[in-house]
């Protein structure tokens, strides 16, 4: 039986700011080729416990061109990226009642959505987090994902990396962790493959754990990625948590400073709906400038919402598992209250949310970017139009 020298592999920003390939492989990692050079693979992690193969690391060229790991291509670095995708919360729902059909693609669509995806030619990924959702075995009459639970190697083919093989080989993404990849669900399968930093990071359970934001920067475009996703709640104030968010929030600011051309705050949950990012923006009196623009992900929906005073929010969580009542940030928004006040005031123009699966395409034009919200077959469903300060949906 031959066996695969190279069982996924993609191309990811990592902490440092650069491109990195990364790949699991069996047993011995590979050298990573292109245009001009070649360079040994790192071992970043082994097998251990529930996961049975090898992570390789190797960081790339910034113009890198005809990448290759031991002959699977990989995309070339974008200089200044043009056509963005963001989407999220790709993984199937396996959770005591709630359950999706992992093998139904009318049920969990996200197989059908990454191919789709890969066919737009997107130049840059963007992930706003929550890939591993299968927490608990599926139904017994369910043979296509019976025993792929839990934080395990089964589990992550399974929800991430062998349906996302056609974005690996479309472009390199930007990841972001989800609260489904806090140590309690699979942080350790989270820091393991996908965190962006040199070492793999030990998950401590009952800690309330976090990396400090990093940024990657393009000709015209700097994403800042910040870590939101050890929150205990969303809604109830955690002194631990509105401190780490202040750090959060004063790294991110000096990550963004004297950027040139648009700028993007990234992360998980939505902050003007948390609480404890809410809390520690007030501390702060920060109101997110430089950004343009903050992204997430955490709700199940497309939203586009402008609040006074603040960039436009855009959250992206509809590529894959159960979806939320669209308009369900904005609800929470609403609830946001410092000394009995709402902290928040919506702005024009007016929001918008929808609910059906899908992801968004963002194409970099003179004025900004124009948004086109895709379904799971690519077909154009809305477009929206985001500027500095204001984010429109015609």
């Amino acid at each position: 039986m031959i066996v695969a020298a190279v069982l996924s592999a993609w191309v990811q920003y990592a902490a440092d700011g650069k491109p990195h390939a990364r790949a699991l492989v069996p047993q011995t990692c590979p050298s990573v080729t292109y245009e001009g050079g070649s360079v040994a693979m790192s071992r970043r992690a082994g097998p251990a416990g529930n996961f049975d193969e090898v992570v390789c690391d190797a960081p790339l060229p910034a113009d890198a061109t005809n990448i290759s790991v031991d002959g699977t291509r990989l995309p070339s670095p974008p200089r200044a990226p043009r056509t963005v995708v963001v989407f999220g919360d790709t993984g199937c729902r396996m959770k005591d009642q709630e359950q999706q059909n992992c093998g139904d693609i009318a049920d969990w669509p996200y197989p059908k959505i990454a191919q789709t995806i890969a066919a737009a030619h997107p130049d840059l990924l963007v992930h706003v987090g929550d890939y591993y959702y299968r927490e608990n075995n599926c139904l017994a009459t369910w043979t296509y994902c019976k025993n792929r639970w839990g934080d395990t190697s089964m589990s992550w083919n399974a929800d991430w990396f062998t349906p996302s093989k056609p974005l690996f080989a479309s472009a390199p993404l930007v990841l972001i962790r989800g609260n489904h990849e806090d140590c309690q669900r699979g942080g350790p399968g989270w820091f393991r493959y996908l965190d962006g930093a040199d070492t793999v990071t030990p998950c401590r359970p009952n800690g309330t754990d976090g990396s400090l934001p990093w940024g990657v920067a393009f000709d015209g475009l700097r994403i800042v990625v910040a870590d939101s996703a050890a929150d205990p709640s969303d809604s109830s104030p955690d002194a631990a948590r509105i401190a780490f968010y202040a750090a959060t929030f004063r790294r991110a600011q000096a990550l963004a400073a004297g950027a040139t051309g648009d700028t993007w705050f990234v992360t998980h949950r939505p902050p003007y709906a948390n609480t404890n990012q809410t809390r520690a923006r007030l501390q702060l009196h920060w109101n997110f400038a430089p950004f343009d623009a903050v992204l997430a992900g955490h709700v199940h929906d497309f939203e586009a919402i402008n609040l006074t005073g603040f960039p436009p929010l855009v959250v992206n969580g509809e590529s894959g598992d159960d979806l939320d009542d669209a308009g369900t940030t904005a609800k929470y928004i609403g609830l946001q209250t410092n000394a009995g006040k709402p902290v928040y005031t919506f702005g024009t123009p007016a929001r918008y949310g929808s609910k059906q699966y899908g992801f968004a395409v963002y194409t970099k034009t003179a004025a900004g970017w124009a948004i086109s919200l895709r379904d799971a077959d690519g077909i154009e469903r809305r477009t929206c139009v985001l500027t500095k300060g204001s984010v429109a949906c015609l």
